[in-house]
C-alpha cells in the first residue's frame, strides 16, 4: 500500500530493548513461519466461500505484522478485514494479490532485519 513503509525499524528496535537480539530474532522467526499460512487462510477462505476463516486469517495476520514493525502488511489485512466485516468479499479478494506481493517483500525485508549487524 503507497504510503505505507514495509517495515517500521522502530518496532523492531523495540523488541530489541525489550528482549535483546534474541526477542528480536524469535519474532521475526515466529513472523516468518506464520505469516504465509495465514495469508492462505485469507486466499483459501475467499475461494472457498469460508468468510469466517477469510476474516480470522486477516484480522491474525493484522495484529501479527504489528509486533515485527510490517506495517504496510498490517495496514492491507486490516483493508481486507475491514471489508469483510462489510460483507464486500468480492472487494476483499480483489486484493489477494497484492497482499501476496507485499507477504514476499515483508519477508525479504525482515529476513534482511535479522541480523542487522552481520554477528
Amino acid at each position: 500500500m503507497a504510503g505505507e513503509p514495509t517495515l517500521d525499524a522502530a518496532a523492531l528496535d523495540r523488541l530489541t530493548e525489550w528482549g535483546g537480539a534474541e526477542l528480536r530474532e524469535k519474532m521475526i522467526e515466529l513472523f516468518s513461519r506464520n505469516a504465509p499460512e495465514r495469508l492462505n487462510g485469507v486466499r483459501d477462505g475467499l475461494a472457498a466461500g469460508d468468510l469466517e476463516l477469510a476474516h480470522r486469517s486477516a484480522h491474525s495476520l493484522k495484529s501479527t505484522s504489528a509486533n515485527v514493525g510490517a506495517e504496510a502488511l498490517g495496514a492491507l489485512a486490516g483493508r481486507i478485514e475491514a471489508l469483510l466485516d462489510g460483507g464486500n468479499s468480492s472487494e476483499a479478494g480483489a486484493l489477494v494479490a497484492e497482499l501476496e506481493q507485499l507477504m514476499g517483500e515483508t519477508l525479504t525485508a525482515l529476513a534482511a532485519a535479522r541480523n542487522p549487524e552481520g554477528a
